[in-house]
């Protein structure tokens, strides 16, 4: 694993939570003879609490200091893939045990990547914060090994943390328990569809933290993930600590996505319509590449504009919108190598497009190596957006909306050559227009709604998808 990746791994878990999961999962009482594991120890700050209870705990059971230590080497697990940290936990834990007279204990904490260590162990307890790194944050090597070797990776954009979660689970003893600090996202995430079918049966409980950031270093909303092998309980505890509630839910109740309500939704869902059934919420176009095709300073020469030393012909352009730049009410220009004729797309050959444009096709040239870099679509010409996804349907009135929501959803109108470049559109599809798709959109009932199915993002905001939007019943 590279350098810049081990850097992300190295935030460390505040003591209130590691004491919240260490509760979560009752690692309090009897624990001589438990055997419990950290899969990314970093410098001990989990482990550490964990030797100072597994002590105080043995010697309340009357265990001598001799049988403590030996318990010590049995029972009490770690791994840690950065050397440095690795070394540092090991220091640490051996401070813990001097502070009550009990020396030389040969640690197993291993300087290893957990997975892909084939340990055959299994353990009554695991506990930790795996790494929360993101798929574009992966190397090509460690994407390839986990698709390899772990089912939730299988598909998609998969973040790092699945591999912990799913292997933890495997190493568990038939009636062991796990907590882990989480990523929220991952009750949601549509990447994370497998993980959540594969710890779905054995998850008994989870401590939402939803906006409130624990760490100081990482923007991300986290919850306590509480695992017992071969449970068969059918409903999990939710506790969501920000709104200091804490109810019931049924496993039946969460599919795709994991909506935590106390509410009875498919009740309130009778004689309901989807949103997608009158409208189509979707995605915007893709450039792959908005630095070159979107234009926030040019000034306009006659049938051209101009942009930097280069000038683009001014029929090839349309204007560009984002939610942003509609909030800031910025003017932008977007390149669009496309037309329509009657409302339907036409696409131009490349021997056309290169003899009727030529300065747009010398503008495009001098990026002619970033995009070629792109990931665009089979058949797609040179010139093209990366994606086709949007066009053929965009010639038309729109509604447009960020992806992340916060505190008010923000609805804009826009007319039919305007082409957003990012963002959710709206475009009507049955007797309902754009108005009503407007009220609702802006209703209150809609607003709940992304609370429940939103993905938490930094400062209390809600990332959500034009799925979301379109499985709305109203």
């Amino acid at each position: 694993m590279n350098k810049s990746i081990l850097e992300k791994c190295q935030v460390f878990t505040p003591t209130k939570i590691v004491e919240e999961l260490l509760d979560a999962v009752e690692y309090k009482k009897n624990l001589f003879g438990k055997k419990v594991i950290e899969n990314a120890c970093g410098n001990g700050n989990i482990l550490i609490e964990i030797v100072r209870r597994y002590i105080t705990d043995s010697l309340d059971q009357d265990k001598s200091l001799e049988e403590i230590r030996q318990g010590l080497q049995a029972d009490i697990y770690g791994v840690e893939i950065d050397t440095s940290h690795y070394k540092n936990c090991l220091n640490n834990l051996s401070l813990v045990a001097a502070s009550f007279n009990i020396s030389d204990v040969a640690w197993n904490i291993f300087n290893e990547d957990v997975l892909k260590q084939h340990n055959k162990d299994i353990f009554d307890f695991v506990i930790g914060n795996p790494p929360y790194i993101k798929y574009h944050d992966l190397d090509d090597e460690t994407r390839n090994y986990l698709r390899q070797n772990y089912n939730s990776c299988k598909r998609g954009k998969f973040d790092y943390c699945y591999a912990f979660i799913e292997s933890s689970i495997h190493s568990l003893k038939p009636t062991g328990k796990m907590a882990y600090l989480i990523p929220s996202s991952i009750f949601k995430n549509v990447f994370a569809i497998d993980l959540r079918n594969t710890i779905l049966p054995c998850t008994t409980k989870i401590i939402d933290y939803t906006s409130q950031n624990l760490f100081d270093t990482a923007r991300t909303s986290s919850a306590i993930l509480v695992c017992q092998k071969n449970s068969s309980n059918p409903t999990i505890t939710y506790k969501n600590v920000y709104a200091d509630q804490q109810f019931q839910v049924s496993k039946s109740s969460l599919s795709h996505k994991w909506i935590f309500s106390n509410m009875n939704t498919k009740e309130q869902s009778i004689n309901k319509e989807k949103f997608g059934y009158y409208f189509t919420a979707a995605n915007s176009v893709a450039t792959l590449l908005n630095e070159v095709y979107v234009l926030k300073e040019f000034t306009r020469k006659k049938d051209y504009i101009v942009v930097g030393d280069s000038k683009i012909e001014l029929c090839l352009m349309r204007e560009g919108v984002s939610p942003r730049s509609l909030c800031y009410n910025k003017s932008e220009l977007i390149l669009f190598p496309y037309k329509y004729e009657q409302d339907n797309l036409k696409k131009y050959s490349r021997e056309y497009f290169e003899s009727n444009f030529p300065e747009a096709t010398k503008y495009l040239k001098l990026y002619a190596a970033e995009l070629e870099k792109r990931k665009s679509d089979c058949n797609n010409e040179w010139f093209e957006y990366g994606r086709s996804q949007a066009l053929a349907h965009l010639n038309q009135p729109k509604l447009l909306l960020s992806r992340v929501v916060t505190n008010q959803v923000k609805i804009y109108e826009l007319h039919k050559n305007c082409i957003p470049y990012s963002g959710i559109y709206i475009i009507p599809k049955r007797e309902l227009d754009l108005e009503k798709a407007k009220e609702i959109l802006k209703s209150k009932e809609f607003y709940e709604y992304i609370n429940e199915i939103g993905i938490n993002a930094s400062g209390g905001s809600l990332r959500i998808t034009a799925q979301d939007i379109n499985n709305f019943r109203f």
